[in-house]
């Protein structure tokens, strides 16, 4: 498949922060770019798409939509958990598609997806049934049909892998499996026990209008920490604390996660207003871990940020190339969901990372006009934006072997 910016040029993104520059400008908001990035980063990658407490029970399930695919992830007969193709292999009607509630003023507003608890999934349109394992089960009038097979028809199977809780799915069957490439991760984040934590129900931002990468690039460099964020964010400076400097892990090809540590000045730091942890601390970090931020990324879609007393989590979802659907969420541990004042407390978080999104938002919007501007240049990098050539190498290996028809 064909790329409107040239190899050539992609290729000078490859590299480390003392020998790349940004990516062409065109990747943040041309729109052949964005159909060419779709197929090369998205068909066939692993995608998060949820945490498994979101499907606890037989019958329950969640839609979703990973790259413009409207999928549906449900716990079947058997109590597993599975993914499949939303879309009726009749004539193309997503199941899973919300028709309640359509009026005169919303019927041409984006279709809405349900979750919820069912025994089975019916087709709106014509009512064909399908199981919680995604096979025909019931076809009206459709016996006359000679050549229907309905034990032929299903909804269309979708790899799935669960790493610490979070549900990813991916489009290529055969893809590789995800777990063996995040062993750096895993290792770094093994204290945090991300398996047992229970997430909060998720929010989700429609139509974020800036470009999906600019998110990324935003959560994950700490060279803004200490400017754009000065003041809120001098607890854990970018630089670090004496004698403990931030750093990023290093990356490599085969590595399935990219992730950096941001040390604080005191233990127990929080992204609220008082700066300071609001829950009792994860049980099994070291005192070295209760005085320092993670931040980790499993490209291309989720953004895990864990610090003393919990974690939280983004889903990452473009939907054009000046626009991405933004999932977000806390993880407690489940005992922490009981206790006393745990709604009083997590709204002062939710405040907290207020205070961020109205700094953060406004400089990835004006970040991507300045993006589309003919005056825009492909930056070299600090040494406090590490990841972000990494990030770039990731994706310019994608692109090449896209190209090349790999």
């Amino acid at each position: 498949m064909e790329s409107p910016i040239a190899l050539e040029e992609l290729l000078k993104s490859r590299g480390t922060y003392r020998d790349a520059i940004g990516l062409p400008p065109k990747v943040y908001s041309d729109p052949d770019f964005f159909v060419f990035e779709r197929e090369a980063v998205f068909a066939s990658e692993w995608l998060c798409v949820g945490r498994e407490e979101q499907v606890q029970e037989v019958g329950d399930y969640f839609s979703a939509t990973p790259a413009g695919e409207p999928i549906i992830v449900v716990r079947n007969s058997e109590s597993e958990i599975r993914a499949m193709s939303s879309v009726c292999p009749h004539r193309g009607m997503c199941v899973t598609a919300d028709l309640d509630g359509i009026d005169d003023e919303n019927m041409l507003e984006p279709t809405k997806f349900l979750s919820g608890n069912v025994r089975y999934f019916r087709c709106p349109y014509h009512w064909w049934v399908f199981n919680l394992e995604g096979q025909l089960t019931g076809a009206p009038e459709m016996k006359e049909t000679d050549c229907f097979k309905a034990e032929d028809t299903s909804l269309e199977n979708i790899a799935l892998e669960i790493w610490n809780g979070f549900i990813f799915v991916n489009f290529d069957i055969n893809a590789d499996p995800l777990g063996p490439s995040l062993g750096k991760l895993e290792k770094a984040v093994r204290n945090y026990d991300l398996s047992s934590l229970k997430t909060v129900d998720p929010a989700v931002i429609p139509d974020v209008p800036f470009n999906w990468k600019i998110m990324i690039e935003n959560f994950m460099e700490m060279y803004h920490n200490s400017r754009l964020h000065k003041g809120i964010h001098d607890w854990a400076p970018s630089a670090g604390a004496p004698g403990t400097p931030s750093s990023y892990s290093d990356f490599e090809e085969g590595d399935g996660a990219m992730f950096g540590f941001n040390p604080s000045l005191e233990m127990d730091g929080g992204f609220n207003p008082t700066y300071k942890a609001l829950f009792p601390p994860l049980p099994n970090l070291t005192d070295e871990e209760r005085q320092r931020v993670v931040f980790a990324f499993v490209p291309p879609t989720l953004l895990i940020g864990m610090q003393s007393d919990s974690a939280f989590w983004f889903t990452v979802n473009p939907t054009s190339p000046e626009t991405h659907e933004l999932s977000m969420a806390y993880l407690f541990p489940e005992e922490v969901l009981e206790t006393p004042l745990f709604d009083e407390l997590l709204e002062a978080a939710i405040r907290g990372v207020g205070y961020f999104n109205r700094q953060d938002i406004p400089t990835n919007i004006a970040t991507h006009l300045g993006l589309s501007s003919r005056f825009a240049n492909r930056a070299h990098y600090s040494w406090q934006e590490a990841v972000i050539p990494q990030f770039n190498s990731w994706l310019v290996n994608r692109y090449e072997k896209q190209m090349e028809g790999k």
